[in-house]
């Protein structure tokens, strides 16, 4: 019989908002019977959800419960002005289209249309881009890196900044591709039924991990990833324990030579920091 696991998920950092630099997705991997028990002894004891407040603090020693559990952790992130800066030719050529359209049509739109038609088509191909190739290799790398094809598997995710028909299947079509036996959950960190426990772990990492990337992550936060968390961590492909970044090192055909050196200094700085 296959050993069952569970993989709990959240992100942090907005992809589609301009103001966020970084969007990062955390995966925790635990064995089912193991999550159970977390699960009985939270309802049992009353513990504080894990969240990233409690576990900074660690409230009633949940880390420490929360440590006697054998874990995988793994953080997967994406810089966004990589994205926007990218040369993708069907985004261009869209765009390209649709001034053109608005130009045959210009005495017959109201003024208000000249501006949203080409905003929300823009926001519609960012969104379609984003959760086929970005987002995809978030879910791709986690399921490379954290399941085994004999094994079984459900992956809870917290509500995605995506549709739910969309999410689920992107994520089966990566489930047949690497012939993973892996159900996708799309569950809440509010719930009571079991399921709120593992996102509302996974929505604290993610929010505290997020800040190593963004630069503004204090010693204890730091303190606390290195000695709970990165050792239980899968290798990313950045010299730093449990991180990975989507699409490293950059590519010139992004368009940008900044961006090299910005992705440069940033994993020089992440690696000062967790190593």
């Amino acid at each position: 019989m296959n050993n069952k696991y569970y993989i709990f998920s959240d992100e942090s950092g907005s992809w589609a908002n301009p103001q966020d630099k970084f969007y990062i997705r955390s995966w925790v991997k635990v064995k089912e019977d193991d999550y159970l028990k977390l699960v009985g002894l939270w309802g049992k004891m009353k513990y504080p959800k894990p969240t990233h407040n409690s576990l900074l603090k660690n409230s009633n020693n949940i880390v420490g419960e929360l440590n006697k559990i054998e874990s995988k952790y793994f953080f997967t992130f994406t810089k966004l002005d990589e994205f926007y800066k990218r040369k993708f030719n069907v985004r261009n050529v869209i765009m390209e289209n649709v001034s053109a359209a608005l130009l045959q049509l210009e005495d017959k739109l109201k003024s208000y249309m000249k501006t949203e038609i080409p905003k929300k088509t823009k926001d519609a191909v960012n969104y379609v881009l984003f959760l086929n190739i970005y987002e995809s290799y978030h879910i791709e790398n986690a399921l490379r890196e954290l399941c085994d094809s004999g094994e079984d598997y459900e992956v809870y995710f917290d509500k995605p900044q995506f549709t739910e028909n969309d999410y689920i299947e992107i994520f089966n079509k990566l489930t047949e591709k690497s012939k993973v036996k892996a159900k996708p959950v799309i569950s809440k960190k509010s719930s009571n039924n079991g399921e709120g426990l593992g996102i509302s772990y996974a929505d604290g990492l993610a929010l505290l991990s997020i800040k190593i990337i963004q630069e503004n992550a204090n010693d204890e936060i730091i303190e606390f990833l290195k000695k709970n968390i990165l050792l239980k961590s899968i290798a990313g492909n950045i010299g730093v324990m449990g991180f990975n970044k989507i699409f490293y090192p950059i590519s010139r055909s992004y368009g940008d030579d900044n961006l090299r050196l910005e992705e440069t200094n940033l994993i020089n700085n992440m690696i000062q920091k967790l190593q």
